[in-house]
């Protein structure tokens, strides 16, 4: 499958793909976290000049976004999710249309698009017997398809985790099987034969397996708690999951559900590793968006005009109305003039 897909053909390793995240903890958890951080970042649609045209084309562009925001499925959030999976899985699409006046984003399954030397190919019924040389299939256009590529997936070496992982499962299930029951010795009484002991002895592997029996007096009962060997597959598989932790959320186990129980030092740094990959995801996503998305409800607005918006995560923490209110009101106080445009833009207020 891996080589095929590095020929174009990856019908097939993108089901494994979308498979192994379902079945996997490990990769569910990260993948989680990492479009938890997506999700959790503040968008909005900015201007890309000062000119009125441009904050014409906010206001509507913003309320187009802000009604799909509202919706479960086909929604903003969603497609969020869908296009953040790219980190995962090597590529995303989302296709755009309207429906009325509302904007509707269909997040599409990885085997129907393929993606050939960069080119997007629509295929209905998810094959992998494509002649990849003339695919006879209808292309998709970038400004059909918003689309999001990583030309580094997680899932790659993923899968190949996934496969070293379940040999190390299966070997420490055999190792527990065969050494994680407590030998039990049982040395008869004094004076018993030879002949004897088969008896005792089979005696006592019933007793063992059922919990209770009757043994004769003079009898003694050890239980052997020592390992009988060492078990090297826990920790195999728990390097294994640390690898997906690394590769996902650029931290350690110990991270993935906050930074607790380690240094203050180590947790900034881990912290600031993985909001630098969360951030490296919004711009590529900001972009697919602003090129395909935006410019799409423009057109579908305004008509054959240029489009001077575009959509964009916001980074630092958002101020509040009231806290922008009373900056210009101080920056009016030092006789320095504030654009009420701007503020208009930045309150989400009329002013009258």
């Amino acid at each position: 499958m891996l080589q095929n897909a590095r020929q174009g053909n990856d019908v097939r390793l993108q089901i494994a793909f979308k498979e192994i995240e379902r079945t996997m903890p490990i990769f569910g958890i990260c993948i989680e976290k990492r479009l938890a951080g997506i999700i959790n970042r503040k968008w909005a649609i900015t201007r890309i000049d000062e000119s009125d045209e441009a904050y014409e084309q906010v206001k509507a562009v913003q309320k187009v976004f802000d009604k799909c925001d509202t919706k479960n499925q086909d929604g903003l959030t969603n497609a969020l999710r869908h296009l953040g999976l790219a980190t995962f899985r090597g590529r995303s699409c989302v296709k755009p249309f309207f429906h009325g006046n509302d904007l509707v984003l269909k997040c599409l399954d990885n085997w129907n698009v393929l993606d050939i030397n960069n080119h997007l190919y629509w295929n209905p019924n998810g094959t992998s017997e494509v002649d990849f040389e003339n695919p006879q299939l209808a292309e998709l256009s970038n400004s059909e398809v918003c689309v999001v590529r990583n030309e580094l997936p997680i899932d790659i070496p993923g899968i190949q985790i996934y496969l070293r992982q379940l040999v190390g499962e299966e070997q420490w299930a055999r190792a527990v099987e065969k050494y994680g029951v407590a030998q039990v010795l049982i040395t008869a009484p004094e004076g018993t034969t030879e002949s004897q002991l088969a008896l005792w002895e089979n005696r006592a592997i019933r007793i063992f397996e059922g919990g209770s029996g009757v043994l004769p007096s003079g009898s003694q009962v050890e239980a052997m708690t020592d390992a009988r060997g060492q078990d090297p597959f826990s920790e195999y598989i728990r390097h294994q999951m640390e690898m997906i932790s690394i590769l996902a959320i650029g931290g350690s186990l110990n991270t993935i559900g906050g930074s607790t129980g380690l240094g203050s030092d180590l947790a900034s740094q881990q912290n600031e590793q993985f909001q630098s990959l969360i951030n490296q995801d919004c711009k590529k996503i900001s972009n697919a968006i602003s090129e395909t998305i935006v410019s799409k409800v423009v057109k579908h607005i305004f008509g054959n005009v240029e489009c001077k918006v575009r959509f964009t995560f916001i980074e630092d923490e958002e101020y509040s109305a009231n806290e922008y209110i009373d900056m210009a009101s101080k920056l009016n106080q030092l006789g320095i003039k504030v654009d009420v445009k701007k503020l208009k833009e930045l309150t989400k207020l009329n002013f009258i």
